[in-house]
Parts: C-alpha cells; sequence; structure tokens
C-alpha cells in the first residue's frame, strides 16, 4: 500500500471539512492533534539527554551524538499567515453568537428591571408577587429577582456547550420581550 504524502496546504482544508460533516471526527482530530504534540514533546524532552553506557560513563564521548531539539523562532501573525492556537481558535459565528447571548442576558435582566420598576408601589394582580396590601413592592422584587437569577445560573454553568446558545438566546429575548411590554402596559395604568 502506497501513502500519498499530503502537502501542509491540504492538511487544514481536510481538517475543516472533517469537523463541519461530522462531530466525532472533529473529536478525533483534536485528540490527533493532542496525541502528536504530546509524542513531539516527548520525543524533543528525550533527545535532549545525551545517553551514555554505564561502562564509558567516566569518558566524556557519549554513546549516541547530543541531539537537541529543534527551536522555532515565532513568526509575527500576517494577513496572509495568522497566529493562532488549536486551544484557543474560535470561529467568527461563535464570537458573534457569545456577543448575541451576552446581548439577550442584559435584555433579559433590563426587562425584568423595567416592569418591576414600573410596578412598584401599585396594585399587582399577580396575588403571588403582591404584598399583604395588594401592592407591588419588596417581596414582588424578590421573587422577580429569583426568578431572573435561575434563570441566569444554569446559561453560565452551560455557557460551554455551544448547541445550547440559540435556545438560551431565544428565550432570554422572549422573557425580556414579555417582561417590556408588561412594564409597557405598566406606564399606561393609572
Amino acid at each position: 500500500m502506497k501513502f500519498h504524502s499530503q502537502s501542509k496546504q491540504n492538511w487544514p482544508a481536510a481538517a475543516v471539512v472533517a469537523q463541519s460533516l461530522v462531530p466525532a471526527a472533529s473529536r478525533l482530530v483534536s485528540r490527533f492533534r493532542t496525541l502528536t504534540a504530546l509524542s513531539l514533546a516527548a520525543g524533543m524532552a528525550l533527545s535532549a539527554q545525551t545517553l551514555t553506557q554505564p561502562a564509558l560513563a567516566a569518558t566524556t564521548q557519549p554513546a549516541l551524538p547530543d541531539i537537541r531539539p529543534f527551536v522555532a523562532t515565532p513568526v509575527a501573525p500576517s494577513a496572509s499567515y495568522p497566529l493562532a492556537s488549536i486551544a484557543t481558535a474560535e470561529s467568527h459565528h461563535d464570537r458573534t453568537m457569545n456577543h448575541v447571548w451576552i446581548a439577550s442576558i442584559a435584555a433579559m435582566f433590563a426587562g425584568t428591571s423595567m416592569d418591576a420598576a414600573t410596578s412598584w408601589g401599585r396594585h399587582e394582580g399577580n396575588g403571588l408577587l403582591a404584598q399583604n396590601n395588594g401592592s407591588f413592592g419588596s417581596k414582588g422584587v424578590g421573587i422577580k429577582a429569583g426568578v431572573a437569577v435561575a434563570t441566569f445560573v444554569p446559561q453560565i454553568i452551560l455557557r460551554k456547550h455551544k448547541e445550547l446558545r440559540t435556545p438560551f438566546i431565544i428565550g432570554n429575548f422572549a422573557e425580556a420581550g414579555v417582561f417590556t411590554g408588561t412594564a409597557m402596559h405598566n406606564l399606561t395604568v393609572k
């Protein structure tokens, strides 16, 4: 069986195709790169040591030639060849979705806060949020803050799961829309 050598330019393109087509292939490529990096590091560590035989320990001549590991000089990033790390590689889409997710969290907290601010001291139709005298007050703010935190904490815990970002974004903006609509209604009620 003959093995054809692939050029270095074709390898990143093949990795991109594998990552986009099959998630399992992405994990395999990641593991392969990790194993390759570990084996290179181990090889460099071993090659930096001089191997001598016990009988020849008194002499300065090693049994094998002293091979030093190759140290590459850093290449300055440019437009044609950006300097990137596999561990920190993040696509433009992932960064954009992360910014949209953060904006949806801000919108959710802003909508909830606006609803609480416009309801403060007014008659509350929801008996769960109303105080003993029927108005919206500290009890309602505490419950609303608890609900907001209860929806926020799981998102922080699961923030590395990129497949959950879209549902989180939709839920946050929906909640922000409902509470903003309620706040606008509260402004019209005397």
